[in-house]
């Protein structure tokens, strides 16, 4: 998470932006954690080099210590790629543009001078990185609020549809979002869409946070339901349009990771054990018996 694409990026955003004005804040007035989906999503894509993952999770954990000693204002959570490209994946929430740029100004001005040492060893570390923000669709989501704490996997779908077919898709998916709360009211996930990144056509990101895998089990063992419930017809239609519309589509799995974490106290507090565990107790060699002559 360390890169200065993402700061200098922020920094113009603080500029141009639907007219930002960058405030600095102290930490005392950063808004509260929360509640249900983050209007505005940061993601952060960090591909590493062979061999330097142990390197890449300590200046992590240096990265996550500079804010915590300078009470900063960014949070994020940290997962590991289960399946894919070898990578590690960090996702901040934001009520909106001013709020990244408000959080961006302050520790930027408390604790710049540290982090900044900390992004050349962290760069030489990655083979790429890329940025993206995005905007959700709370109309296509069907949000959980059980607290983002307790979850430990998340699936991520990345969808590129072409150009002027946004319409169409926002159709597509508020039918797939009847079928399937019908076939399993227990399916949440969320729906973003790109407003600023690298992608060409229209794009979106389909987040599912689950507690354990057992849960995408019981969720694909009602597909079968799904389609009955939406009809053949409409079923067929959805797959044309995939097939005619999307330019790409791709899933892929990650396991959280709390040590390239930091989420607020109020998200971890019931579990701790797991956020925050406790280093294990080094164990010390029992010594041997002298040996008689």
């Amino acid at each position: 998470m360390i890169q200065s694409r993402v700061r200098k990026y922020v920094a113009w955003m603080a500029v141009v932006a639907a007219g930002v004005t960058a405030v600095a804040v102290s930490a005392q007035e950063h808004a509260p954690a929360p509640s249900g989906p983050a209007p505005v999503l940061v993601t952060v894509r960090e591909m590493l080099k062979p061999g330097e993952e142990a390197t890449h999770a300590r200046l992590e954990a240096e990265y996550a210590a500079v804010l915590d000693a300078g009470k900063g204002g960014e949070y994020y959570l940290g997962m590991g790629a289960i399946t894919g490209t070898q990578q590690a994946v960090f996702l901040s929430g934001y009520s909106s543009l001013e709020e990244i740029s408000d959080v961006h100004d302050y520790d930027e001005t408390m604790m710049g001078e540290k982090l900044d040492s900390l992004e050349k060893e962290h760069n030489s570390a990655l083979s790429g990185m890329d940025t993206a923000i995005w905007r959700l669709r709370p109309e296509l989501s069907n949000p959980d609020m059980v607290n983002l704490g307790k979850m430990r996997f998340m699936e991520l779908t990345r969808i590129h549809v072409k150009l002027g077919h946004a319409a169409e898709f926002t159709d597509l998916v508020k039918q797939i979002k009847q079928g399937w709360m019908k076939a399993d009211p227990d399916f949440h996930y969320l729906i973003y869409q790109q407003t600023f990144g690298g992608a060409t056509d229209d794009s979106y990101l389909v987040v599912i946070a689950v507690k354990s895998l057992a849960d995408l089990d019981k969720h694909h063992a009602k597909v079968a339901d799904y389609q009955k419930g939406v009809g053949e017809e409409a079923y067929k239609h959805m797959l044309e349009f995939e097939s005619a519309d999307y330019n790409s589509t791709m899933s892929n799995l990650f396991v959280f990771t709390p040590s390239m974490s930091r989420l607020p106290e109020s998200w971890i507090k019931d579990d701790l054990g797991f956020w925050k565990p406790k280093p294990a107790a080094a164990t010390v060699p029992a010594k041997k018996a002298a040996t008689e002559k």
